[in-house]
């Protein structure tokens, strides 16, 4: 799973990892390197297609997904621009998804099987917004503005469909709501496990699709 920052680098290690061992499957996290030194960040076209390849070719018998946010993709994205003739978050990730595969296995040369992207709509917050409550559970001083953050998340279809406004969107929320102030690398884990995978799963579809997907892999020789 190539991820674009540290947050969702945990994530796949600490919170969805444990929940796919079960069925056999091991999940290994990996950030787009964006110096000789530095990994996540940026996610440019050219960047991220290049370290797809690399991975890909590595070796024959896995395959290699994406989890990045929609939130603030580039425009020279794949699918970016096409994307923006939707209005909902879900089939513009779909989009998106479906240009980014096709270039990267063209660069790649790899099988169509071995490689499926995956954009999270609009960013990994919205999967918190599955169950507010958890965010007291984290910090009990947080416990008082648990109203606020429901009240962000009844005012959306699902927790994927929280604005992805510069000031709506749902990482700027529990930024503006919360305080102390809420930290996504210090906080974002612990809050997620809190919730549990199942549920993000009921409450975020694009998600779910995405985790069923890996769970019906069959293994490569």
């Amino acid at each position: 799973m190539i991820g674009e920052g540290q947050t969702e680098e945990t994530f796949v290690r600490d919170v969805l990892a444990p929940q796919m061992f079960g069925r056999d499957i091991s999940l290994q996290p990996r950030l787009v390197g964006t110096s000789p030194t530095g990994r996540g960040g940026s996610l440019s076209r050219d960047r991220v297609l290049r370290f797809i390849r690399n991975t890909l070719r590595e070796r024959t018998d896995t395959y290699v997904t994406t989890f990045f946010d929609l939130y603030e993709l580039r425009g020279d994205f794949p699918g970016v621009a096409a994307s923006r003739t939707q209005t909902d978050p879900l089939k513009q990730c779909g989009l998106i998804e479906s240009a980014l595969a096709k270039e990267a296995i063209e660069i790649s040369g790899c099988r169509e099987d071995r490689f499926f992207a995956h954009i999270q709509p609009y960013e990994f917050e919205a999967l918190l917004f599955s169950d507010v409550s958890s965010f007291g559970s984290v910090r009990a001083d947080w416990g008082r503005y648990i109203g606020k953050l429901q009240d962000v998340r009844n005012s959306a279809e699902t927790p994927e469909h929280i604005n992805s406004g510069p000031d709506t969107h749902p990482s700027r929320h529990l930024e503006n709501i919360l305080q102390p102030r809420f930290r996504k690398v210090l906080h974002g884990n612990g809050v997620a496990s809190s919730i549990g995978i199942a549920r993000m799963r009921s409450e975020c579809l694009h998600f779910n699709a995405w985790l069923a997907k890996i769970a019906l892999l069959s293994p490569l020789s």
